[in-house]
This record gives structure tokens, C-alpha cells and sequence, in this order.
């Protein structure tokens, strides 16, 4: 269970730092998206933001799980929104000019991939359990 409770806790993390990396590491990342204005790659990044926070909030329920909590999907929205509010906050620092209403609705994006990644591991869970 000790291993089991590692490996799904390592592979959360690992895949938090890989996410926030991605959201404010890359060249590419402050050459296009840093800018704040409306184009084809704003919607791009919502659709990544929101794959990319549903996995998040999957892997980190199933963490949750294998430490022996039932996790909510309420819990794994709101642990991916301070994530995703985390990544707002790097951005600003690291130069971005997105609006207030874009941050917020970033992080929106943040809860409700969370929430559908508790949902998904919920439902792998209960599969597994057949």
C-alpha cells in the first residue's frame, strides 16, 4: 500500500510541476499567449488548460485515494482552482498582461477540470471495483 500511496502521490506531483511549467516556463508560451489579447490561440489554451487540469485533478484524487481518503468533487476542484491561481500569479509575474476576467475565468476553467478529473477517477474507482 506504502508504494501504491508513492507512486500515485509522485506521479500528482510530477505532473503539477510538468503543467506549471509548461504554463509559464516555455519561450513560446510568453511569445503568444503572455499577451492577453483574443485570438485562435486563446481558445487553443483554454482547451489545454481545461485537459490539463482535469488530469491534474485526476491524479490527484487518486492520490487522495491511495492514502485511504474518499476524495470530493469538490475538494479536487478546489485543490486544481489554488493550482491553477498559483499559475495565474506566476504569469503576472513572469509578464503577462491577461485582464482580471481572463485570470478568473482561467481559474474557472481550473476548478471545473479538477472536478472533472475527480469525477473520472471516481468513476475509474468504482469500475475497478467490479
Amino acid at each position: 500500500m506504502l508504494r501504491r500511496s508513492a507512486g500515485a502521490i509522485a506521479s500528482a506531483l510530477v505532473a503539477l510541476a510538468v503543467f506549471g511549467y509548461l504554463a509559464v516556463g516555455p519561450a513560446y508560451y510568453r511569445i503568444r499567449w503572455l499577451r492577453g489579447n483574443v485570438s485562435d490561440s486563446s481558445y487553443l489554451r483554454k482547451g489545454y488548460s481545461l485537459a490539463a487540469f482535469t488530469v491534474a485533478g485526476f491524479l490527484l484524487a487518486r492520490a487522495q485515494r491511495s492514502l485511504g481518503r474518499t476524495p470530493t468533487l469538490a475538494g479536487s476542484a478546489l485543490l486544481v482552482a489554488l493550482f491553477s491561481t498559483g499559475i495565474e500569479i506566476a504569469q503576472r509575474l513572469a509578464g503577462s498582461h491577461e485582464t482580471l476576467g481572463s485570470n478568473a475565468l482561467d481559474v474557472l476553467f481550473g476548478a471545473a477540470g479538477g472536478a472533472l478529473g475527480g469525477y473520472l477517477e471516481r468513476a475509474a474507482a468504482t469500475y475497478g471495483r467490479r
